[in-house]
Order: C-alpha cells, then sequence, then structure tokens
C-alpha cells in the first residue's frame, strides 16, 4: 500500500497514490475516519476504503514524527570516503553506525519549496535517502526480528548546512533547519518492495544526475541499524529512521558545488517516489517560520 497526506479545503486527510493520481482513502465502518493516521491504515490497510480522485492534490509529509528523526551518518561506503576527504579524517568507514537526530520540526513536503535563510548558511547540501518508520515499537530488537517493527519506507532529503556542521563541531544544528527537509511523498509497505537492497537511490540538482547507487551499498542495514538504535534507546510506533546518504553530495566535489537559490533538487528511491523541490534563499525566513509556528 500507499499512503501519504493530502490537504484538503478542510485539513490534512489521508490518500493513496497510484499512477500518479491521488485517492481519498477512508477507513470502513468506522466513524472517526477523519482522525485516522498513516500509521492506523498502514496497521489496518484491509479496512482501508478508496474513494474518489484527488485534483490539484497539494501533498504533505505523510508522517508526523512523535519525536526527533533518528538519522545515520557515513553509512554508504563512497561518502564516507568522500565526507572523510572533506573532513580531513584518517578514517573513512565507521565500525559502528554513527547516529544523530534532526527534530520533526525540520521536515516539509514532497514538493515544497527548500526555504532557507542566506544569513544562516552559503553551504548547503542535499542528501538523498531511504528512511523507514517503525509500525511497532520496542527495545533491545534482535536483528532477526526487525521486520515485525517496520511499518514501511519513503524518502528522505537530508538538507544539510555544511558550514554550520562544521562549525560547530557536530551535525545537529547543520541538518535541523526549519522545514527545509524533504520527505514522503508515500510510505510504502514492506510487502510492495520487494528486492529492496536491489533498489536505486538517486538525486538530481537541475537534471544533472550526482547520487547514483543501490541501497545494497549501506555499511550497515536496516535490521543492524533498528537493532543497535533500540538495544538504547527504545523505539515508538511512528519513529523515522533516515539511512544515510550514497555519495556524490555537493560537499564531495573539488570545488564544491553547494545548492543555490532557483536549484531543483529531485530525489527518488525506486519503488517509492520522488521528492521535487525548489531552493529558496529567502532574507528573515527565521522570523516568518516563527510567525508560522507561533502564529
Amino acid at each position: 500500500m500507499r499512503i501519504g497526506r493530502i490537504q484538503d479545503a478542510n485539513g490534512p486527510i489521508l490518500a493513496t497514490e497510484r499512477g500518479g493520481l491521488w485517492y481519498r482513502l477512508g477507513v470502513a465502518g468506522d466513524g472517526r475516519q477523519g482522525d485516522w493516521t498513516v500509521l492506523d491504515l498502514l496497521r489496518l490497510p484491509e479496512r482501508a476504503v478508496i474513494g474518489p480522485v484527488l485534483p490539484d492534490a497539494h501533498v504533505l509529509p505523510p508522517v508526523r514524527p512523535p519525536r526527533n528523526v533518528l538519522c545515520l551518518g557515513k553509512n554508504f561506503r563512497e561518502h564516507a570516503k568522500e565526507f572523510a576527504a572533506y573532513a580531513g579524517e584518517r578514517e573513512s568507514e565507521p565500525e559502528a553506525p554513527i547516529v544523530f537526530t534532526k527534530p520533526a520540526a525540520a521536515l516539509c513536503g514532497p514538493t515544497d519549496d527548500i526555504v532557507v535563510d542566506p544569513s544562516v548558511t552559503n553551504s548547503l547540501d542535499y542528501e538523498v535517502e531511504l528512511a523507514v518508520l517503525i509500525g511497532r515499537g520496542g527495545a533491545s530488537i534482535p536483528t532477526d526480528g526487525v521486520g515485525e517493527h517496520i511499518a514501511g519506507y519513503t524518502v528522505v532529503n537530508d538538507i544539510t548546512a555544511r558550514d554550520l556542521q562544521q562549525r560547530h563541531r557536530q551535525w545537529f544544528l547543520g541538518k535541523s533547519l526549519p522545514r527545509a527537509t524533504p520527505i514522503g511523498p508515500v510510505v510504502v509497505t514492506p510487502d510492495e518492495l520487494d528486492g529492496l537492497e536491489e533498489r536505486r537511490i538517486r538525486c538530481w540538482v537541475n537534471d544533472e544526475l550526482r547520487q547514483d547507487a543501490v541501497l545494497g551499498d549501506m555499511i550497515f542495514g536496516i535490521a543492524a541499524a533498528i537493532s543497535t538504535i533500540s538495544g538504547i534507546v527504545p523505539l515508538e510506533a511512528g519513529d523515522v529512521i533516515a539511512m544515510g546518504t550514497p555519495s556524490g553530495v555537493g560537499v564531495g566535489f573539488d570545488p564544491p558545488r553547494f545548492l543555490k537559490d532557483s536549484d531543483r533538487v529531485v530525489c527518488e528511491v525506486e519503488g517509492i517516489g520522488r521528492l521535487d523541490n525548489t531552493v529558496r534563499f529567502v532574507p528573515a525566513v527565521r522570523e516568518l517560520v516563527e510567525e508560522a509556528v507561533h502564529g
């Protein structure tokens, strides 16, 4: 099943995407239809009913994580090498998963503009990633049991301010620009994604292919990531784990090729879908975001 969230005149609604068209979703025989979440429908797909086509649908982030998004760093071999060269590190490939987080408030929709204040960063980078949605929480999950905890998969563009990342000697601030991390367009259930390791993950900037790999190139796979994280921090239903990016990011070029105003960035994971976003550098965007959040 392919489930997302659409902005309706009355607020967000659940929908399914088929052949590029969006259809309203509901739950058979339940009066609280409007209160169902993506996670609810993924738990009860047999009760989902498909309604009419939704014209001119504005697609929202498919999920709203209950807490910070969990992210893996340097989890593709070639990207680990290019990042080590950029950071001046001797060792490129990590011996254990590198895990950091970014706030849920950093997420935006799959076609939203990536709006950034130019006074905050001048080294904006892109990172296409597969993301895992946790459907059932747990602690110390064994690697052979992770399948029971996965609700589905989606796509993330882990937008990063490299200058902030370098200046503060950690990754959280550089990864946390408000409403600048596209996610979506849908969550796809595991039964529709056989042969996941063979599927391609790609990113284009202004139609130039920058990143192209297969998911099997990850250093630490999904099972290892879930088992490692849950062994320390119990996972909760609704948690999102971004699995890292392949080589070809802007900072890996000499000289670096960071994103500029009006650049179009397309990120794709084969079988899930595409993010298609335009970069907008807008002065004082922090004030605009604060107004939107606090009214």
